[in-house]
């Protein structure tokens, strides 16, 4: 089970390099009174290129930072530097003959000011493409903490970065005097193929192969629902897989992996 619903219907699946994506759906019932119906959420990458028809999970790498602070050319001993961490979603919206471009959604960064974790919530837009160089432009419209609404924007900057990776900078005010700045570098990101068993004891065993990037499992009654809820029991980690053992209840159970932000 996985390919992913993210939060807003989006449905992740394991691949090495995540960047096509089918969803498909594996179900099976229980035998018994309870006829319990079963389903993983699965997916299938069938296209090894850097242009996804399809959503992609990116993560931010270690080096993807906030600043918050003056740039030249003023001048003044206020700067805010920290690490970031996080992830957001890729997914292609249309092209020209210049450019691809891409909506961003489901951004969900942190990061850590004096003890005080800040979370960053927001979307946007992203473009890459041009005619005699590479360029690029990130456009996000974020909320720190739930606050107001700021938009970030890298403009339009040649890049010598290979695509589909993206490394690029957006700030509020161009870097120019004081402002506040997110650098940002980020990777499409594998997630594990979510699988479902039953055991002796007639209880479910939701399995995903153990990884250093850390995804949340959830539960719902229907896939066409956004109501999906986080599995509280701690995973256990046997010959390199996360368990989850859950007892058997009545009607239907559909699992997926949503990625935890951090």
């Amino acid at each position: 089970m996985v390919d992913a619903v993210w939060s807003r219907s989006y449905v992740w699946g394991m691949s090495v390099t995540p960047l096509s994506f089918k969803r498909s759906f594996r179900c099976r019932m229980i035998k018994g009174a309870l006829g319990v119906l079963l389903c993983a959420v699965a997916a299938s990458n069938d296209v090894a290129n850097a242009q996804s028809s399809g959503p992609v999970l990116y993560r931010l790498n270690p080096d993807s930072s906030f600043q918050r602070g003056c740039f030249p050319p003023c001048m003044c001993a206020v700067m805010i530097t920290e690490p970031v961490k996080g992830t957001f979603i890729l997914t292609p919206s249309g092209s020209d003959p210049l450019f691809n471009t891409y909506t961003v959604t489901e951004v969900h960064w942190s990061f850590t000011n004096n003890g005080t974790v800040t979370v960053v919530t927001g979307s946007g837009n992203y473009k890459i493409g041009g005619e005699f160089a590479v360029q690029q432009e990130l456009s996000l419209y974020l909320q720190m903490d739930g606050g107001d609404v700021e938009h970030f924007d890298s403009g339009l900057v040649t890049t010598s970065n290979l695509f589909p990776d993206i490394n690029v900078s957006i700030s509020t005010n161009g870097q120019f005097c004081f402002d506040t700045v997110f650098s940002v570098n980020a990777s499409p990101t594998p997630v594990p193929q979510l699988s479902i068993g039953l055991t002796d004891t007639n209880t479910v065993v939701v399995s995903w192969a153990a990884s250093a990037d850390p995804f949340i499992l959830q539960e719902s009654c229907d896939l066409s629902t956004t109501n999906w809820t986080t599995v509280t029991n701690t995973p256990t980690v046997k010959s390199q897989l996360n368990q989850v053992a859950l007892p058997i209840s009545a009607g239907n159970k559909c699992y997926r992996l949503r990625p935890s932000g951090n």
